[in-house]
């Protein structure tokens, strides 16, 4: 059994991942909407942006656990139907992966969407400052 390696894989040998200026505008469209933000991008077996967030701050979650708190993992990745993002692609895909069962919804579901970019960022902005006491 081998294992196969792409040298001109994103992510390898310094290479920018393809999704990095979605990850920066991501960043900075959702600083501060909730107590712990985690952004991150890569190209690992397909183009993505992960957020994990918890709606709890730090010092209050039970024994310290991260999944003690209101968590959760929202994916941006690329249109259906493709692996890695393209420069001028239009269109991506947003889905809320997990979620604490404690998370009501108050203003709907963060159901998978595809769409512009910046609209995928008003919904999970929106579900976000839905959370902010």
């Amino acid at each position: 059994m081998s294992i196969v390696q792409d040298i001109y894989c994103p992510d390898v040998n310094g290479v920018q991942p393809k999704m990095q200026a979605i990850c920066e505008q991501t960043k900075q469209a959702l600083e501060g909407l909730a107590p712990h933000l985690s952004i991150k991008t890569d190209d690992n077996l397909g183009s993505s942006v992960c957020i994990r967030g918890n709606h709890t701050p730090r010092e209050e979650w039970a024994n310290g656990i991260y999944e003690n708190g209101l968590y959760f993992t929202i994916f941006i990745w690329p249109e259906r139907g493709k692996r890695y993002y393209e420069e001028g692609d239009t269109k991506v895909t947003v889905e809320l992966s997990t979620a604490s069962y404690k998370l009501t919804d108050r203003i709907g579901k963060l159901r998978k969407y595809t769409g512009p970019v910046d609209k995928v960022l008003a919904k999970i902005v929106k579900w976000l400052q839905s959370y902010q006491k």
